[in-house]
């Protein structure tokens, strides 16, 4: 009795990965709960017993990919000496992730586009605040390192790094190059005219690098979690 239960609770994977496949092959309209089910091998009802409907499946799915992009931004970073430094490298590691795993980013396109629409809009604007909240702590960090301009408002600057994750991400969802290059480097070319537009107007003090939340000021960036 003992391992059907087991069984039963390592579906909950199993039925998520399966799900976002098809989320990412169909969207959240065209992927149904037996397309699911056969991908995954099991029954409609056994998805029932651990989702009650597609829509939470679907928050599910994108909380996964949401979790495992985050966890990839600070996973391994390289040093950052400055603000400028390491949102440049957060750009370029949230790039090269969406392009070595399209499906999440094909979930992330998705989520965003049915946030507008339906009832999805209270749950994503939820993960981007909390997004932006921890962006915030690094814009706060490279204000008081003397990287950005200190009269610059930090949940503004916060939010606007935020859209143009979602800008990048767009731009490589639909293949668009916009002028820019393919790849990391198009992080580099928009991110460098923004940060210097914030740098400090004149002269400012230096404390030390941008150092995440919870974390003692050191020579190397660390990740916030």
């Amino acid at each position: 009795m003992a391992e059907v239960k087991s069984s039963r609770r390592n579906r909950r994977p199993l039925i998520v990965a399966a799900a976002l496949k098809a989320f990412a092959a169909k969207n959240y309209d065209g992927a149904s709960m037996a397309d699911i089910a056969r991908a995954a091998g099991i029954t409609k009802r056994a998805i029932y017993r651990h989702f009650p409907s597609k829509r939470e499946l679907f928050y599910a799915v994108r909380n996964e990919v949401y979790t495992a992009i985050v966890e990839n931004l600070w996973r391994e970073l390289p040093p950052a000496r400055d603000f400028t430094e390491l949102a440049d490298l957060l750009m370029r590691a949230h790039l090269r992730f969406c392009e070595e795993n399209p499906d999440m980013l094909r979930i992330v396109v998705n989520t965003v586009s049915e946030a507008a629409a339906r009832e999805f809009q209270e749950n994503i604007e939820s993960l981007l605040a909390d997004r932006a909240g921890d962006i915030r702590s690094l814009v706060e960090a490279g204000i008081k390192e003397g990287t950005l301009d200190p009269s610059l408002d930090p949940a503004y600057l916060a939010w606007v790094l935020v859209l143009i994750f979602f800008f990048l991400t767009y731009m490589l969802a639909f293949e668009e190059d916009w002028l820019l290059p393919r790849g990391e480097e198009a992080a580099s070319v928009i991110m460098r005219p923004i940060l210097a537009s914030w740098a400090p107007k004149a002269g400012g003090g230096t404390t030390g690098p941008a150092v995440p939340p919870g974390k003692p000021p050191t020579r190397r960036s660390s990740p916030p979690r």
